[in-house]
């Protein structure tokens, strides 16, 4: 793939729609019946523009993998802005300001069923394609640590100390997302963020050490 950061607004502009229209058609035919021709139409080019852009299927299929974890990482980014800009040291307790803090992530970071789809279909797709293997592994750990350093700068202004480290938590904390999402689809046909927001806190009490308390 060619260099985002050198790329043209024209050329970064038509990438965009390709990947959009990817997610689009995979959430709706697996990942198995995403084909170039589907997903050009789809954006609304030819064949050959998708190929001026992409090697092959696989290659467009990384570069959704990496976008999936970068808006990941944007929705956390955003989630603990929101929580830092409400609340000023000193004002809340720890277990108040935890407890907005989860319910402001929950909320945020809720995925409709085609989202949960796409993740599950990139998965798979990533499972059965080894070409596509490493950057699948290479988009997560590193969508794992861009979220980790978000919540540990978050939590050592509460001077909250997380536990485990770094790869057990995030561990942790994108089985729940991904899989909390799944089975909440599963059994409801819906997420509940109330029920979320609940298991989250739960879990937090596991991985954090709050003794130290709320930064003053």
């Amino acid at each position: 793939m060619s260099d985002h950061a050198t790329m043209t607004p024209r050329r970064a502009a038509t990438r965009a729609r390709l990947l959009e229209a990817a997610r689009e058609v995979i959430a709706e035919r697996g990942a198995g019946g995403a084909t170039v021709e589907r997903i050009a139409e789809r954006a609304g080019f030819t064949r050959g523009a998708f190929y001026s852009n992409y090697a092959d299927l696989d290659d467009l299929i990384v570069d959704v993998i990496r976008d999936v974890g970068e808006t990941r990482i944007a929705q956390v980014r955003d989630a603990a802005a929101r929580f830092t800009a409400h609340r000023e040291p000193g004002q809340v307790t720890i277990d108040s300001a935890l407890q907005g803090g989860v319910r402001d992530i929950v909320h945020l970071l809720q995925p409709p069923m085609n989202k949960v789809l796409l993740q599950a279909e990139l998965r798979l797709y990533a499972l059965r394609h080894e070409s596509v293997r490493a950057g699948y592994v290479k988009a997560v750990r590193e969508t794992m640590t861009g979220v980790y350093e978000i919540l540990d700068t978050l939590f050592t202004g509460l001077q909250v100390q997380i536990r485990a480290t770094p790869e057990i938590t995030m561990d942790i904390l994108l089985g729940f997302f991904d899989q909390g999402s799944v089975m909440s689809y599963l059994e409801l046909g819906r997420v509940d963020p109330d029920a979320q927001v609940q298991r989250l806190g739960r879990l937090l009490d596991v991985i954090i050490d709050k003794k130290a308390g709320c930064g003053g």
